[in-house]
């Protein structure tokens, strides 16, 4: 198992409406781990997230993935070095599942647990269906299998167990257990206690700071 760094944030500072929700954000992940960042709803969590996976509301600090500054890493690359699955995206709300899929897909050879997890996630019936008419249930599936479907070696995920029912949040687990023994790194906001018997460290936002929460 590889212990090199998928994502490290340095000095960052993390801001939204004008508003400083985390500061001081110290943080580095590494490949074959599962993350999870914790905090009361309004927090920030999701904020983070996105902050972390290069988009935007990182308003200070040195963001690295796999040692690279992320201001030269190009869109493209960026997209090759992670994937980020939201609850909402307005942008695909109007495509079909398969349509979504298909856009996600890295077109490389993928491991068969990929695979196996995708084809468990999206049965066929829903293929053809648009986004905005599924269930929040099949909604995390399918960007569950959009995440999964484009291999980037940190995956950061938001809420994912988010109308799931147990036989999904079992192979959720799973998957991501098998994700991390082959090099993948995982970090993922969440309320979920149960997701915390799969991770290695737990991250909670507590009065603005990021701090270390033993597990």
């Amino acid at each position: 198992m590889s212990h090199s760094p998928a994502l490290k944030l340095t000095n960052g500072v993390v801001t939204r409406a004008n508003r400083t929700l985390v500061s001081d954000i110290n943080i580095e992940f590494l490949l074959g781990e599962i993350n999870l960042l914790t905090g009361p709803n309004g927090s920030g969590k999701s904020t983070l997230l996105l902050a972390l996976s290069g988009e935007k509301f990182l308003s200070g600090g040195t963001l690295e993935l796999s040692d690279i500054p992320i201001a030269q890493i190009s869109k493209r690359d960026k997209r090759k070095n992670r994937s980020l699955m939201l609850q909402k995206d307005e942008a695909i709300d109007q495509l079909k599942v398969m349509d979504v899929l298909e856009l996600m897909d890295s077109n490389t050879q993928k491991l068969e647990h990929i695979s196996k997890f995708i084809s468990r996630m999206v049965p066929e019936e829903i293929m053809a269906k648009i986004i905005s008419e599924l269930s929040i249930g099949q909604r995390t599936r399918v960007f569950l299998a959009g995440a999964a479907a484009q291999d980037a070696k940190l995956m950061l995920l938001d809420e994912p167990t988010a109308g799931l029912d147990v036989e999904a949040i079992s192979e959720l687990k799973e998957f991501l257990l098998e994700q991390v023994k082959h090099g993948y790194s995982v970090f993922i906001a969440t309320h979920d206690e149960q997701l915390r018997v799969i991770a290695n460290k737990e991250f909670l936002i507590q009065e603005n700071k990021l701090v270390l929460r033993k597990i």
